[in-house]
């Protein structure tokens, strides 16, 4: 089988599933509550969006490149290093925010901030530069424009990495 054949999203799938119910097995035993599993999951969503990027960077020579908010790379081995490194610290995140310890909560507030940064600096920086070309295209008829996409979008994105810092801040920084 050539590299060319392989369908990546089937790949991405598998992987997201696969940590997805190795997830859900060890949250349930964990009991951790509402905010950890909100937290966790967004953690995983960036998971799985990265799912087949490291390898398919580093076995696929026609991969146009990567692209993840703040964070680019050219093909090849950079794309598996800054792809890699992207998809172990969201899967850290996500299990490490069932845990009560107060390192897993440090680590989880500031891989919050880091992906709140990553994700949602182009976003400002777009509305401030030019609030006219932000927008959400959904089919032919649904246009989402300017103010009201980036708005969207960060709430979607951004927010539940910034309550993630918040909460795993204060869970981090207690004496408990």
């Amino acid at each position: 089988m050539d590299i060319s054949q392989i369908n990546w999203a089937y790949e991405a799938l598998a992987v997201s599933a696969g940590l997805l119910v190795v997830w859900v097995l060890v949250a349930r035993r964990a009991r951790a509550g509402a905010p950890a599993a909100f937290v966790g999951l967004a953690h995983l969503l960036v998971a799985g969006l990265h799912s087949a990027a490291p390898v398919r960077g580093y076995l696929d020579p026609d991969y146009v490149g990567y692209g993840f908010g703040l964070l680019t790379a050219e093909r090849g081995l950079a794309v598996t290093l800054i792809a890699g490194a992207v998809w172990l610290v969201a899967v850290a995140g996500a299990f490490l925010a069932l845990s009560r310890a107060r390192a897993a909560m440090a680590f989880v507030a500031l891989s919050s901030l880091a992906f709140a940064v990553i994700i949602g600096a182009p976003l400002v920086i777009g509305l401030l530069s030019d609030p006219e070309a932000n927008k959400i295209q959904l089919g032919e008829y649904l246009t989402i424009p300017g103010l009201a996409a980036v708005a969207l979008l960060l709430t979607l994105l951004v927010l539940p990495f910034l309550i993630g810092l918040v909460w795993a801040g204060r869970r981090a920084l207690s004496r408990n």
